[in-house]
């Protein structure tokens, strides 16, 4: 019995200490979701919503049967939790809060005790497109900063703990969860640990049994974790009687689909990456055109061959997986596509992508080399980072201001339609609105110069391509920004209505007669 005692003691210390050391370093938590606080202020203040399903779903929304065929259990009970409501700025304040805290745990798990550190790898995230567009998403933005908390806690309860059956099966809990919020964020926990991996490796004092156990209990907790998913998953699509959508490849996960095309989306994840740092496949930073990334990535590349050059001389076995590992990280970054091989990469899913460079700070920081090579590589790479924080922080500004703009520019717009339809004797609950163009295509809809600079989803009142996205998007803008209930339908269903209104000959608004009644329908001309 006093054996069973002194262990229950040992654990309870080693447990006590574990929560002394998370709450040791709690300030630079706290100026990290002050700073995001301030950042997002516009975003929050003026009720800044993307362009897409962020003005669809404004500010009330539950969780059904189409998130749920997208593979996304766990969002149902999170809008229960929510009750459904998203008003800012209490959800954006509690999405940033979530995305603090997971940051706030990589910082401990990589024992970060220097605060300057903690703070620009986290603000560098904190800061990027991925948490803005989350935000833009109000009526989801919070299942994003679970997912992304979620899918940090399985790295961190894996790898933290020397133990390992509780800390697996803790860990495999939180991938289920997390991948039931937002399948995406699985690249979260293997970039994690991957970079934890690439850490240990660099570490002389970690044996190759302690390498192999951290590597184990990795494997164990994302097989179990994607096991447990699927199980959950198919629980609840038989409840609910609800097949998988095609919609993004939710419906292509397999453990065969994803062995078999293994070649493929292994291309396909350093396609992503090299596309997202290189291409201009978003944009994520103001000084993006002009080499930020390729000058991080030279400085990134300089401390990992300093650590190559390390091990290798203490073992070159072990530089050879540190060469190799590094080599893998952009597919762990983007390692939902390899279970989900249909996937499309849109710009909410990046937050894997967002998070790779402050994953290679924590890696970088732990490379130790002799004081007068170490100096100079860590004041151009301090450097580096602030410039990209920089850019980082003007990016987002200019894509919440282009929200803005586009929301008060097609917010005059509507009302000045809706002046007209009150003149016309045409503004009735019970006719049906046809609207033709969108906003952005009329010669009136005024924005700055620094729109063109912005992110699509910021864009508000341009790129709706298809007559359903459309008919949203303007029920969006005199629903949410007039308060108006107008029943607009899409172009496709009033074909024969636009035919009688002579489409070609009618004038574009704000010119006298852009708004034509054929039966009940009522056909305006945008552009």
């Amino acid at each position: 019995m006093n054996s069973g005692i002194k262990v229950n003691d040992n654990n309870n210390r080693y447990y006590k200490k574990g929560i002394r050391d998370l709450l040791s370093n709690r300030s630079s938590w706290i100026l990290v979701f002050v700073f995001g606080l301030i950042l997002y202020s516009q975003l929050m203040t003026q009720q800044l919503v993307n362009a897409y399903d962020g003005l669809w779903e404004y500010t009330y929304h539950a969780a059904g049967k189409w998130e749920l065929s997208l593979g996304r259990w766990f969002w149902l009970y999170l809008d229960k939790i929510r009750f459904g409501v998203n008003n800012d700025p209490w959800t954006s304040i509690m999405t940033i809060l979530l995305f603090s805290a997971g940051l706030y745990l990589i910082s401990d798990l990589f024992r970060i005790e220097d605060k300057k550190v903690t703070f620009l790898f986290s603000s560098l995230f904190i800061s990027s497109t991925a948490v803005c567009v989350s935000l833009s998403y109000r009526f989801m933005s919070p299942v994003f900063g679970f997912a992304f908390l979620l899918s940090v806690l399985a790295a961190w309860f894996t790898l933290k703990s020397k133990k390992v059956i509780l800390p697996v099966l803790a860990g495999s809990f939180m991938v289920a969860l997390s991948m039931g919020a937002y399948q995406a964020c699985l690249g979260c926990t293997c970039l994690v640990i991957a970079g934890y991996l690439l850490w240990k490796l660099n570490c002389p004092d970690v044996s190759w049994r302690q390498l192999g156990l951290y590597t184990g209990k990795s494997a164990a907790m994302l097989s179990l974790g994607g096991i447990l998913y699927v199980l959950l998953l198919k629980v609840h699509l038989a409840i609910f009687n609800t097949p998988l959508s095609n919609y993004n490849g939710a419906d292509s996960y397999s453990l065969w689909n994803t062995l078999k095309k293994l070649p493929v989306t292994i291309k396909n994840a350093y396609s992503i990456f090299g596309m997202y740092f290189f291409k201009d496949l978003y944009k994520t930073n103001l000084f993006q055109r002009h080499g930020i990334y390729l000058l991080l990535f030279v400085l990134a590349g300089l401390f990992l061959v300093i650590g190559f050059l390390q091990i290798w001389k203490r073992s070159r076995i072990r530089a050879v997986l540190y060469l190799a590992l590094a080599m893998a990280l952009p597919i762990a970054a983007n390692a939902v596509s390899l279970v989900a091989t249909d996937v499309g990469m849109s710009i909410q899913m990046t937050a894997p992508l967002a998070l790779f460079l402050p994953i290679l700070i924590c890696v970088a920081g732990k490379v130790e080399c002799g004081f007068r090579a170490y100096f100079p590589a860590r004041l151009a790479g301090g450097l580096a980072v602030l410039a990209a924080l920089w850019g980082n922080i003007y990016q987002v500004q200019v894509d919440q201001n282009a929200m803005y703009e586009g929301k008060t520019a097609s917010g005059a717009m509507a009302e000045g339609i809706l002046h007209e339809l009150a003149e016309e004797d045409c503004l009735n609950p019970d006719l049906r609105y046809c609207l033709v163009g969108i906003p952005a295509g009329n010669r009136l809809f005024y924005v700055s110069e620094a729109y063109g600079l912005s992110n699509n989803y910021a864009m508000v009142g341009v790129g709706w391509t298809d007559p359903e996205s459309s008919m949203k998007s303007w029920r969006g803008i005199f629903h949410y920004f007039c308060g108006v209930n107008l029943n607009i339908w899409p172009t496709s269903a009033c074909q024969e209505e636009i035919a009688q209104a002579d489409l070609a000959g009618m004038p574009v608004y704000p010119d006298p007669g852009y708004v034509k009644q054929v039966g009940d329908v009522v056909v305006i001309k945008v552009n």
